[in-house]
């Protein structure tokens, strides 16, 4: 009797354990099934066979770079740094994210935010929206090769202010003339139009907020956007010839209706005009050129009058050759020799002790296109005194 009871009991818990496995497998098919319903659906979306989800259309980038520069001289003799800066410094220069949308094929939007150094205290590093504006494609109006963008937008002037990601230019930092010059990184408010009026012919112009300075500085006189004067416009109008493959003419004009931030001491005008040349191929030979001059209009009671800054100049050459080296990160290797020249109060009675001459002797190592080792050794002098700043700089930079 007990082997026929055991026998039952057997019998009851073997055909819970098949119930209970053939319950699991439909269970499984059942989630294998909508698994593959919700994969369809998204590969309909980002194909756009169906209602795609926002993040199909939502985009994200950025770059970033760290820096260490040793100058070889007491730093009270240093030309362009800080006075407070090391000689020995190194620091997380820059981290910035790009963050892109598009509403559809005809309106995008766009922003850039940026941390310098690190972090932000004391008055020391900086957290800033660069840029941050919608751009729309006029196609749909039967109108080929015309944008306009609306927002906070990059200055369309020289050749490292809208293009300034670390692989994609040599030396561990930004060019200086075009930092003095054109006062990069500058961006303002405004709207932007940029068509195609011939076979490789573009032109930009932009009505902008301008900049406010109460001593003719063009680099001290960015507003960034921060509570801005919307009162004193201005315009910059950009031609620029891309018809060679490769290569970039560009001739550029910006005019400051007012850039006095203090009434009191009069209407201050300003021009800058100026042109460049960018040829930057992967591989083989590159060259850049940049010139460009500040005229401003100071009246007697404003003090660019009389401290220089009515005329300020800068210029630069930049030959280089880069080889490829292969591989599987299809690496390669670089070199490059700038010659710049710049003076920020050029109409000095003697304006040849403000002229500042620099040599930089760079070299570029990217492990991928879209990351890069630096080195750099600078020399950079006023030309009359001697004084100066030399010294070798190591970076380290990336784009995604």
């Amino acid at each position: 009797m007990s082997r026929f009871f055991m026998i039952i009991f057997l019998v009851y818990t073997l055909s819970f354990f098949v119930k209970a496995d053939a319950d699991l497998e439909k269970q499984i098919e059942d989630m294998r099934a909508e698994i593959d319903a919700l994969a369809e659906a998204v590969e309909e979306g980002a194909s756009g066979g169906g209602e795609a989800g926002w993040w199909t259309r939502t985009s994200l980038g950025g770059y970033g770079e760290v820096h260490w520069s040793n100058s070889a001289t007491p730093v009270d003799t240093k030309v362009t740094r800080s006075s407070t800066s090391p000689a020995n410094e190194v620091d997380i220069h820059r981290y910035v994210l790009f963050i892109g949308h598009e509403f559809n094929q005809y309106l995008n939007f766009a922003s850039e935010v940026e941390i310098e150094h690190a972090f932000v205290q004391d008055g020391e590093g900086e957290l800033e929206l660069e840029q941050v504006y919608l751009e729309q494609n006029l196609e749909y109006l039967g109108i080929e090769n015309t944008f306009i963008k609306y927002g906070t937008i990059l200055m369309p002037l020289g050749i490292i202010n809208e293009t300034h990601e670390p692989p994609t230019f040599y030396g561990v930092d930004r060019t200086v003339v075009e930092k003095e010059i054109n006062a990069n990184t500058w961006w303002e408010t405004g709207i932007m139009l940029n068509t195609r009026i011939a076979e490789g012919f573009d032109l930009t112009a932009f009505g902008h907020t301008g900049l406010e300075s109460s001593d003719g500085d063009i680099r001290s006189g960015r507003g960034k956007v921060f509570k801005q004067d919307g009162s004193n416009v201005a315009y910059t109008l950009r031609l620029e010839y891309t018809g060679i493959p490769g290569m970039e003419f560009a001739l550029w004009h910006n005019h400051q209706t007012d850039l006095n931030n203090t009434p009191a001491l009069g209407n201050v005008t300003a021009d800058l005009w100026g042109g460049h040349f960018n040829m930057s191929p992967s591989e083989g030979f590159g060259f850049r050129a940049f010139a460009g001059e500040w005229n401003l209009d100071c009246p007697s009671t404003h003090s660019c009058s009389t401290n220089g800054r009515s005329k300020m100049w800068g210029t630069y050459l930049e030959p280089s050759y880069r080889w490829s080296l292969g591989g599987p990160l299809d690496s390669s290797i670089g070199v490059a020799f700038r010659a710049g020249a710049w003076n920020d109060k050029a109409d000095e009675l003697d304006n040849a002790s403000n002229k500042i001459r620099q040599y930089d002797y760079m070299i570029n190592y990217w492990l991928s296109p879209n990351a890069v080792l630096k080195m750099d050794y600078e020399n950079q002098k006023y030309y009359t005194n001697g004084k100066g700043t030399s010294g070798i700089n190591l970076g380290i930079g990336y784009q995604f």
